[in-house]
């Protein structure tokens, strides 16, 4: 089967300053707590790593409780452009025991309006048979997003 090339942007208005909310994704003990505690409903965080530099690496295992055996799913994350606090860019791959089922670059961007940050997340990727595609990787953004909208309003 031929992979499939899609894209999707997502916004949210987030409660905070751009240079707050850009902290929030850039610092190692701040993004475990919100990723590790944030896992979806059924998953499970087996490991987790940050190295927020370009040329540094982001890395996590997850695993479904509710289907055990099932196997292991990982992230791995390069950064190649920090533009403190207006920009992220990053190309990560997501895998299933080991086999990468996509490929995406990520371009974050984090927006003034009035005091609070409009936060834009472009996501382009390649995704192989099996993968569960554009879907998959809007639904799991759409969930960090939520998970940092939560974190950032207990902070205020």
């Amino acid at each position: 089967m031929t992979p499939i090339h899609d894209s999707f942007t997502l916004k949210r208005r987030l409660p905070a300053r751009p240079a707050t909310v850009f902290a929030a994704s850039s610092d190692p003990a701040v993004k475990r707590r919100r990723f590790v505690d944030s896992d979806g409903p059924g998953w499970s965080t087996s490991d987790y790593a940050l190295d927020f530099r370009v040329g540094g690496r982001e890395t996590g295992s997850f695993v479904l409780a509710e289907r055990p055996g099932r196997g292991t799913h990982a992230n791995v994350t390069h950064y190649l452009d920090i533009a403190a606090p207006r920009r992220i860019v990053d190309a990560y791959t997501m895998a299933h025991d080991g086999a990468i089922h996509s490929a995406s670059l990520a371009t974050v961007e984090f927006l003034d309006e009035a005091g609070e940050t409009l936060l834009r997340h472009t996501g382009q990727g390649v995704y192989h048979p099996g993968s569960d595609g554009v879907a998959g990787r809007r639904k799991g953004w759409t969930h960090l997003l939520s998970a940092l909208d939560a974190s950032l309003r207990q902070a205020a």
